[in-house]
């Protein structure tokens, strides 16, 4: 390496890391003005959003994003490692071994050298500090969860078709802990899928209420982020989809296949998926050793610096920085991530080249909540429109284009493209489900 470049490491390729490095090899790397290394304890990218259409079998291997073929592509520097901490002195970052199939060791615990380091590290669900979640629990914050998850419903599905599974009800429940978007998006979803399961051989899922979904929330109304009116039309869509919706519902204790409520009631399932809140991925706090804000995330200032190191920068879900037009921490949303994304290079360019550095600004375009392959519902936020209430067929092409937008991002409007269109056609000669 050239004694002058740079060294801007990244942890974390998720939405907004994956989008950093991409930008960064291009606008810096492949100029020789920065070294660029992107670090994950995964082999692949998966966007976020897409998560619970990877648990439900409804979307596939295909629609991941390699880690290898995409550095080698775009020239940066790919590591695998799980973050374990930050030598400031040396400005080194630590990584623990990550492991692969029967625990054989993937990668070394080792350390990387920066001269700017980017923590991207996304969050994870939180569990209050609930009884028996981390043990009967399963969650969806990382891809190796999705697939787990997608094979456990599947499992469950063919035990229940070949008669293995000792049911005496001849029923199944699916409970999902939490009606934020994830949890609201993966109760529809999974809908769908055990319908198409359905089709595709398991007969024992085309009896009616066969597959009993339930949504427990603790507040009295769902996807509390969005506005009162789109709360109660996700309400009325789950509903159409045959999906219970428990409010005002607090779990106080999960056991094998049981939850625990407040009210003193429980109630069965044959699996668990807790998605209730989140908090910032607790190995980011307890080893970078830096000023802590809400929900576990690192302080950051309005030049997304942390605020003890000047060379750490912080984004997306790690980051607790100032909406200043609310007076409130930003929420750990996708568009917050991808809008850092695009302001954090333009930052580091700045950086290498030794001028002034730039305030961060967010500007809220609204949200989407995915309800099925059918039915999106949101809203969309801008100068020209205002605020302004999507609902089926435009919302879901609006929801599309955001998927979009990232891919365009990370492969190239080109690649984008032609990813869109291989996609469309194979929909017409293969299943619309993962089945194995």
């Amino acid at each position: 390496m050239d004694a002058q470049q740079t060294r801007i490491v990244v942890v974390g390729g998720g939405a907004g890391g994956l989008n950093l490095v991409t930008r960064l090899s291009r606008s810096l790397g492949r100029k020789g003005r920065a070294d660029v290394t992107l670090v994950d304890e995964n082999l692949s990218h998966i966007w976020k959003p897409s998560l619970h259409e990877f648990a439900a079998g409804t979307k596939g291997p295909e629609e991941e994003i390699s880690f290898l073929e995409h550095s080698n592509r775009n020239g940066y520097k790919f590591r695998l490692g799980r973050f374990a901490g930050i030598d400031y002195q040396e400005r080194w970052v630590m990584l623990d071994p990550v492991l692969g199939a029967e625990d054989v060791e993937l990668s070394p615990a080792r350390a990387v050298p920066y001269d700017v380091l980017v923590l991207a590290i996304g969050s994870r669900s939180n569990d209050f500090g609930t009884p028996g979640v981390m043990e009967h629990c399963l969650f969806l914050d990382t891809p190796t969860e999705a697939k787990r998850l997608q094979s456990e419903i599947l499992n469950l599905c063919l035990r229940m078709e070949t008669g293995a599974l000792e049911n005496e009800k001849g029923k199944i429940r699916l409970a999902i802990v939490g009606g934020g978007a994830t949890g609201v998006e993966l109760a529809a979803e999974l809908r769908e899928a055990t319908e198409q399961l359905g089709r595709n051989g398991i007969d024992k899922l085309r009896i009616p209420d066969s597959v009993g979904i339930s949504v427990i929330e603790g507040s009295d109304h769902l996807v509390g982020a969005l506005p009162e009116n789109i709360s109660k039309m996700v309400f009325k869509e789950l509903g159409s989809l045959r999906v219970d919706v428990l409010l005002r519902t607090r779990v106080t204790r999960v056991t094998e296949k049981t939850l625990e409520f407040g009210d003193g009631t429980s109630l069965e399932a044959e699996i668990i998926v807790w998605a209730a809140g989140i908090q910032s991925n607790k190995a980011l706090a307890s080893a970078a050793d830096l000023e802590v804000g809400s929900l576990g995330r690192l302080r950051a200032r309005q030049t997304l610096q942390t605020t003890l190191q000047d060379r750490i920068f912080v984004m997306g879900d790690a980051a607790d920085c100032l909406w200043q037009e609310m007076d409130c921490p930003l929420p750990p949303r996708a568009q917050v991530a991808f809008q850092q994304a695009t302001f954090l290079e333009d930052q580091l360019k700045r950086w290498v080249r030794g001028d002034a550095l730039k305030e961060f600004r967010y500007t809220d375009h609204g949200s989407l909540v995915a309800l099925s392959s059918s039915s999106t519902i949101g809203s969309l936020m801008g100068r020209a429109l205002g605020t302004m209430t999507l609902k089926g067929w435009l919302a879901r092409r609006a929801y599309k284009y955001l998927h979009y937008q990232h891919e365009a991002a990370v492969q190239g409007h080109f690649r984008a493209m032609v990813r869109t269109v291989l996609s469309m056609a194979m929909r017409r000669v293969r299943s619309r489900l993962k089945l194995h």
